[in-house]
């Protein structure tokens, strides 16, 4: 996935999972996302992070 947004030439993503997926959680926080806070979505409750890319 962050292959394709530099492809896009993205420098910045958004990243959510549900509140409860841990292991979503820690891969996201291994891949560079920074938690910025709960959203509330139709889906229900979710974790927000961003992921800044370089180069």
């Amino acid at each position: 996935m962050l292959d394709e947004a530099r492809a896009l030439g993205r420098d910045r993503l958004l990243v959510v999972c549900a509140t409860g997926n841990v292991a979503s959680a820690r891969t996201i926080e291994r891949c560079g996302g920074v938690f910025e806070g709960i959203g509330e979505t139709r889906f229900g409750p979710t974790r927000r992070y961003r992921i800044t890319l370089y180069g």
